[in-house]
């Protein structure tokens, strides 16, 4: 179960009122995949919003049809996934794989759901929102170093 301090835990939650961490638990489920279980596939309709409360989270991309899929991150703890898809709507950009440890715990929110949340509560909507930002920034800024790496190597 999703509890109001672990979200409170998470830095894209710490902001929330206790009462806007409550409705937002209380809109979540908990599943459970085993090492090596896809969490989704790229390509996939993204209907879901996912948020790692124990284990680790692979992402990972396709470099060519048929190639093997290339790392791309290990999330884990307190980490959000499944954004992308969740916000523009698009299918899923990368495949999530539970790793490392034998069971990783998720939260995960109907992405419907989870729109409906922050239209009825604009101040959580900011703050989340705030959040989303700040973590896509610094995961682009990073993607973005990486890029700056390769073409030097070339």
């Amino acid at each position: 179960m999703i509890t109001r301090e672990f979200l409170k835990s998470v830095d894209l939650f710490a902001s929330l009122s206790p009462e806007d961490a409550d409705a937002l638990a209380a809109l979540s489920r908990e599943e459970v995949f085993q090492k090596g279980q896809v969490v989704f596939r790229e390509r996939d309709a993204g209907g879901k919003l996912y948020l790692i409360l124990a284990g680790v989270v692979e992402i990972a991309k396709a470099a060519a049809p048929g190639a093997q899929p290339l790392p791309l991150a290990r999330l884990s703890r307190g980490e959000i996934l499944g954004e992308i898809a969740a916000f523009d709507g698009g299918p899923r950009s990368a495949t999530a794989t539970a790793a490392v440890v034998p069971e990783t715990h998720l939260a995960t929110w109907e992405v419907a759901a989870f729109h409906r949340f922050l239209a009825a509560r604009p101040p959580a909507a900011i703050l989340i929102l705030n959040g989303l930002l700040r973590k896509l920034s610094g995961r682009l800024r990073q993607t973005s170093e990486a890029v700056q790496t390769l073409v030097r190597a070339l």
